[in-house]
């Protein structure tokens, strides 16, 4: 009996390459995106390269402007700085809720998530592995609106453009996942906001003198 082999998602295989070419600033800030010419392009038609750019548009990726058309989201230091503002609060929130009412297992799941992230560095799997590891970290408030809202942000996808392939400081941003997992397993409130506010900041100044280097805009 012979074995089917797998269909092909034409929506999902567009996406991807759409997807990876914004990050990589192909084309650049700004830019505008024409879906006929896309279509063409790839060789399909404009229904799977229209669902491709939605997505983009929702993931804050792409701008949508009426009876004008796509644009590449610029990333400016206002953009990262206020990206990283609303993270704060999020996982702020997220610790006063959860700290200290985490059971065993979700803490060893944590604590597996962080040393995911740690052999994932300075590897194509350092975005999933650090998402991963924010979004448990955010969903061990048992919010699931919360959890929502932290998803739909698109500072971790900031980050990939603004690194460009590359990981600055690894080692560092590793530790302070551990630092956070420490003391959300001690119980400790004070220490894991002191511990979150201190890998935003991290994050944050990675972000800003990327964007600066740029020129200000990437």
């Amino acid at each position: 009996m012979a074995t089917a082999l797998p269909r092909v998602n034409l929506n999902e295989q567009v996406y991807e390459t759409l997807r990876q070419r914004v990050l990589r600033r192909e084309p650049g800030p700004g830019a505008k995106l024409s879906l006929h010419e896309l279509a063409t392009e790839l060789g399909v038609s404009r229904s799977p390269v229209h669902h491709a750019l939605t997505r983009l548009v929702s993931e804050g990726l792409l701008s949508v402007k009426a009876r004008r058309g796509y644009y590449v989201t610029p990333v400016t230091g206002a953009s990262a700085r206020d990206g990283y503002d609303v993270r704060l609060a999020l996982e702020l929130h997220a610790a006063e809720r959860a700290v200290g009412n985490v059971d065993g297992a979700r803490l060893a799941r944590f604590r597996t998530l962080m040393e995911e992230s740690e052999e994932a560095i300075s590897h194509e799997e350092w975005d999933a592995a650090n998402a991963a590891f924010h979004e448990f970290q955010v969903d061990l408030a048992g919010n699931q609106m919360l959890s929502h809202l932290y998803r739909e942000l698109s500072v971790n996808l900031m980050m990939q453009v603004i690194r460009g392939g590359r990981l600055e400081g690894g080692e560092y941003l590793a530790r302070e996942h551990r630092g956070i997992v420490d003391a959300f397993d001690a119980g400790d409130l004070a220490a894991a906001q002191q511990a979150i506010r201190a890998h935003i900041d991290s994050g944050r100044r990675i972000a800003l003198e990327a964007v600066e280097r740029a020129g200000g805009v990437l």
